[in-house]
């Protein structure tokens, strides 16, 4: 770990609706909002993370206009919610779709573990993955 940077801290999403998007985020996802405010929410991931969604200024028109991802789940730009093991990351994925959540790609298991990624309602790519830490790499 570098002396200057101790973690992340939080990550920052811009949302088109903040009531749908804390919506999805508690109901779906099922995370709890720890403050909430006019313009935005922290969610508490784990014991030092924290995922914030910020109104983005100009409601919904505007986001969808100057915001909204253009690739919807093509782009590799994403960030990941740790899974407890590999089955939890297909149990995971089969709950969100019974909510109707867009996978944009399927569970599989892989050499350090399991992933699959989808999308929340703003159009940000969120992977699921269990990653290994005993996995060691193919020759």
């Amino acid at each position: 770990m570098s002396e200057w940077i101790q973690g992340t801290g939080h990550v920052g999403l811009s949302v088109a609706d903040l009531d749908e998007s804390i919506q999805f985020y508690e109901e779906v996802l099922g995370l709890t909002v720890s403050t909430k405010r006019e313009k935005d929410a922290f969610i508490q991931l784990g014991e030092a993370d924290v995922l914030a969604l910020l109104q983005f200024p100009g409601g919904k028109e505007a986001f969808d206009e100057q915001a909204r991802p253009r690739y919807r789940g093509k782009a590799f730009t994403h960030f990941g919610l740790r899974a407890p093991n590999v089955q939890a990351v297909f149990d995971f994925q089969a709950r969100l779709q019974t909510a109707g959540v867009s996978i944009v790609k399927e569970a599989y298991e892989r050499w350090d573990g399991a992933s699959f990624y989808f999308l929340d309602p703003n159009g940000h790519t969120l992977e699921y993955i269990y990653f290994d830490p005993t996995a060691e790499a193919p020759a």
